[in-house]
């Protein structure tokens, strides 16, 4: 089983962000997000930045 890259969630109406990095290929309803929490927006899948994927 080989884990899936990491990916970032980015609202561009208030700029949360969240990265998410699965753990196994199979489908988890957590690491799928399609509204902002904070105010409701709709997400966009991001490639990370340098910065994330160091600290990530």
């Amino acid at each position: 089983m080989i884990a899936p890259q990491p990916y970032k969630y980015k609202c561009s109406q208030c700029g949360f962000t969240k990265v998410v990095k699965p753990k196994s290929d199979v489908m988890n309803p957590t690491n799928m997000l399609s509204k902002c929490p904070k105010c409701g927006e709709k997400l966009t899948k991001v490639p990370l930045s340098l910065f994330d994927k160091i600290f990530r």
